[in-house]
């Protein structure tokens, strides 16, 4: 394959890793309550969405490595081009995801 194929195809793991991971923080606090209200009251579903979430996570994490490793490059800059990508998704998704838990309670302060 090219280079800006194999670029591609590890920028979309990056993506799927990313929103894996973003989506845990969202749902982090569900999973950790004692009493769940709303659509995620039910434990069925809680395991539902932590397994996909997992999965997600999982397979993008796999997929960075084995897109990585694919560049024209030796192998520890392979190995440090897929922890860099690692570590830019997972400190880009809690960044983003605590700046939405301080809009929700910037907007639940107003009310």
């Amino acid at each position: 394959m090219t280079l800006l194929v194999n670029l591609g195809l590890l920028l979309v793991a990056f993506a799927a890793f990313f929103l894996a991971v973003f989506g845990y923080f969202l749902v982090s606090q569900t999973f950790q309550a004692r009493r769940r209200r709303g659509v995620l009251s039910k434990d069925a579903v809680m395991f539902l969405v932590a397994g996909c979430l997992f999965a997600v996570f999982t397979a993008g994490y796999i997929e960075i490595f084995e897109f990585a490793f694919r560049l024209p490059f030796s192998a520890p800059v392979d190995l440090g081009i897929g922890l860099l990508a690692v570590a830019a998704a997972a400190a880009g998704a809690y960044l983003l995801a605590n700046r939405f838990e301080q809009h929700r309670l910037r907007l639940k302060a107003r009310q």
